[in-house]
């Protein structure tokens, strides 16, 4: 595919939002490997970096050069489908474009650009009608090999349309089981055409930089039993859900959050989060409790509150790592260990978006995940031998992992290469013991402290 020439590049521009610099990069580089390549290229941007307004523009430059382009935009939750309709309705007044979406309640199919969750349509692809490209956004929640909903309507699509592209947008390009999404045989995508991370948008002051605290209360996961390169879920709330720990776990919470307007706390299982929603409403915080079992109306209404102001903490279960835009969130408790670096990410990617009033998000780790996966904007994505002899990625972490050290002096983590203190600047001798007890742990470099 071509730049598109239906207008001038500096009109089109006009026409849209205002598009930071690497948001015009990213999409230039999209046109750039359709033009050179033509297969399904992949985007890699960091969580808040915008990446509806890139769909958006990247929509409408594409259907200003191909009038009769059909264009299907997946996501799995309703929450993107309304955001990222939105978001091109005010990028494009007037655009071609529908919703399917059982929870918004709009049941469209012929549109030109179809928004739908692919709970929605997978069982019905032949009412899709002839799709040209299929654009998957948090692209890194498609299952291995496409499997299952996602496999039922990409090969249904391939009936009408035997050239589909795909098209992909995510903040981890990468899944727990198998790896980056532009490696193996089986994969969705070519490769990852361009990317913009953590780091980059902090030094260029579209991210919220995060600071983060070890905290002198820790869950104990020693013994939790793993599946797959995680935690088994009923082990780990056995080993989470003490009270003792959680009471501990809010105390420093509440100090920690003294000055801070907006916690989001991430909790193993519904009773461990039930505990921690308790003990914090018993500090007198205002707080409220979001599952997968919450009613809609009930969680809609809640996080209405919490991004208006009005609730102060919201303790989720696994429902706000992807797609939940609150930028106000200032403060993050992890009640939540985790071996996977794609989760670790999320979470923290719920607290890097800009907001009035907000410098900093300060990270909590009651879970020991800064110090097995190191700075977000450092992680280590290993290869290891697989069993029929090939490479496979390893991209999560084992529970004694340590990819941080501590400084004796100020108790600041570093990376483990660094030769001084991120923080206080003291040489490290060659060893450096872990002291037992609280601890700074910087989750991510300053622009000049040395962990670059």
């Amino acid at each position: 595919m071509a730049r598109p020439i239906g207008l001038p590049h500096d009109e089109i521009a006009g026409l849209m939002t205002d598009l930071r610099p690497y948001q015009r990069e990213a999409i230039d580089a999209v046109f750039a490997y359709w033009s050179k390549e033509g297969g399904s290229p992949l985007l890699d941007l960091a969580t808040g970096t915008g990446k509806s307004v890139v769909i958006a523009t990247l929509l409408r430059e594409l259907l200003e050069e191909y009038p009769l382009m059909r264009v299907l935009c997946l996501v799995h939750v309703r929450e993107l489908v309304r955001q990222n309709f939105e978001q091109l309705m005010r990028a494009w007044p007037g655009a071609p474009a529908g919703i399917n979406s059982a929870g918004l309640g709009r049941r469209d199919w012929r549109h030109p650009i179809l928004f739908a969750s692919v709970q929605s349509v997978f069982r019905n692809p032949h009412l899709l009608g002839r799709r040209d490209l299929v654009l998957i956004d948090e692209a890194h929640l498609v299952p291995k090999s496409a499997g299952g909903m996602y496999a039922k309507l990409l090969d249904g699509l391939r009936v009408a349309s035997p050239d589909l592209r795909l098209f992909g947008c995510t903040a981890t390009p990468f899944r727990l089981d198998s790896g980056r999404l532009d490696r193996g045989d089986d994969r969705l995508f070519d490769r990852v055409v361009y990317s913009y991370g953590i780091r980059e948008g902090v030094n260029d002051k579209w991210l919220t930089p995060l600071i983060s605290k070890g905290m002198a209360t820790q869950i104990d996961v020693a013994g939790v039993a793993r599946r797959g390169g995680e935690f088994i879920p009923g082990a780990l709330e056995a080993a989470a859900d003490r009270d003792d720990v959680t009471k501990a776990a809010v105390t420093e919470i509440v100090t920690y959050g003294a000055g801070r307007r907006s916690w989001l706390v991430f909790c193993v299982g519904i009773e461990h989060a039930t505990h921690a929603r308790n003990e914090i409403e018993s500090r007198g915080i205002s707080v409220a409790l979001v599952t997968g079992k919450t009613p809609r109306e009930e969680r809609d209404a809640t996080l209405a509150a919490f991004k208006a102001g009005r609730l102060r903490c919201v303790v989720n279960v696994s429902v706000l790592t992807t797609g939940f835009d609150a930028p106000g969130v200032d403060l993050i408790a992890m009640l939540r260990p985790t071996l996977s670096t794609g989760l670790y990410v999320q979470m923290l990617g719920r607290g890097t978006r800009l907001a009035k009033g907000k410098e900093t998000c300060l990270v909590l780790d009651f879970s020991g995940n800064v110090r097995r996966h190191g700075p977000v904007d450092r992680l280590a994505i290993n290869s290891q031998r697989g069993a029929g002899g090939g490479q496979r990625e390893q991209v999560s972490v084992k529970p004694d992992d340590v990819r941080a050290r501590e400084c004796l002096h100020c108790m600041c983590l570093s990376p483990l290469d660094a030769k001084e203190c991120a923080h206080c600047g003291q040489p490290f001798t060659l060893e450096a013991p872990h002291a037992p007890i609280a601890d700074t742990a910087p989750i991510m470099p300053g622009p000049d402290d040395g962990w670059e």
